[in-house]
């Protein structure tokens, strides 16, 4: 697969204590209406001046200025400005037409700003906690996920909103009302669960006795670089692993924090399992997959879950990474700014 010019690796077997991609902001907590009812189609030498014709050697000097003032401009930059930049760099080398287009209405539509706050829908997490309205989606995110970049929690937080106000907003079907509820990424990441692991119980308590008519809580984990879909089953004491390096890794349950936090919070007698699921060949495309799995879990296994489970470890490729990207990004255009248009 193409990489992209600056790459943000995720394959770390021995997961090493870094500082996790997205920090929660106190006014970006969550409580809750968004959302309009859509289909379930499912778905990265030296330069030589010379002065021969330079009489008064203006253009060397010209030269010599120039650089320094461009280095001062790149210095003033952001990190977060940096990032845009290079995402942006990324999407109009790297990546197919169909997909610059959607960068540019993306453009369009933020104009200029950095985030755009959302309302995050009504009964998803508890509302004792009145920080639980609203949440951020962030430029740079939707962009990374545009350019085949390592996601932002911002946004997979919203394929989240997306997927519990879209199955809320359905009619009970043939098999009954979904059976998924949502831990919030953001409040779970590895970093939370090593230094605030009381506050990660606290939230996990919280959401299940929220949802506890719900058989399974879906939960999207960074750690060390790496994103990684959690299926628990609380009232089982069952759990799923989804990791796009787990063979390559060898790993199991005693690799994620999470685990830990899970079982010290519902009971240490939890069967864990690690699923055979579809797996990343390059350095970015975990997140691409936890999207991948949590749609598809939601949209079609989950009623005949687990006799109907994922048995495909093949490596994913980038047209499948295209096609998932156009179809969340239509939805995302659709929900957030009401664009439906068709390219």
């Amino acid at each position: 697969m193409i990489q992209p010019a600056h790459e943000n690796t995720c394959y770390s077997p021995e997961f090493e204590d870094v500082t996790e991609q997205y920090q929660v902001h106190e006014n970006h907590q969550i409580d809750m209406t968004m959302v309009e009812n859509v289909s379930d189609e499912f778905l990265f030498g030296p330069h030589d001046v010379s002065t021969e014709h330079d009489v008064d050697g203006s253009e060397e000097l010209d030269m010599m200025f120039s650089e320094p003032v461009e280095q001062t401009q790149a210095s003033t930059m952001s990190k977060e400005q940096k990032r845009i930049q290079e995402a942006l760099w990324n999407i109009e080398h790297l990546r197919p037409k169909s997909i610059k287009s959607l960068a540019e209405r993306l453009r369009k539509h933020y104009g200029g700003e950095m985030s755009i706050q959302l309302k995050c829908p009504t009964g998803m997490y508890p509302t004792t906690d009145s920080g639980h309205s609203y949440d951020y989606v962030e430029y740079e995110g939707v962009l990374q996920f545009l350019a085949n970049g390592l996601l932002d929690a911002s946004f997979i937080h919203w394929c989240q909103m997306f997927l519990y106000n879209h199955m809320r907003s359905k009619k009970e079907n043939a098999k009954g009302k979904t059976r998924v509820a949502y831990f919030n990424t953001q409040y779970i990441t590895g970093k939370e669960c090593e230094k605030n692991l009381a506050s990660v119980k606290e939230h996990l308590v919280e959401v299940y006795k929220l949802h506890k008519d719900k058989k399974y809580f879906l939960a999207p984990f960074f750690y060390g670089g790496h994103w990684v879909l959690f299926i628990v089953s609380p009232s089982d004491r069952k759990g799923w692993i989804l990791d796009s390096v787990s063979i390559r890794a060898e790993k199991n349950k005693n690799h994620y924090p999470l685990t830990k936090a899970i079982e010290t919070t519902f009971g240490s007698q939890f069967t864990w399992k690690m699923a055979k699921c579809m797996q990343q060949d390059g350095s970015w495309e975990c997140g691409y997959l936890v999207i991948r799995n949590m749609f598809n879990f939601v949209l079609q296994k989950q009623y005949d879950f687990p006799k109907k489970i994922w048995n495909d470890t093949r490596d994913v490729t980038e047209a499948e990474i295209d096609e998932l990207v156009k179809n969340i990004m239509t939805r995302f255009f659709r929900e957030v700014f009401n664009d439906t248009t068709k390219k």
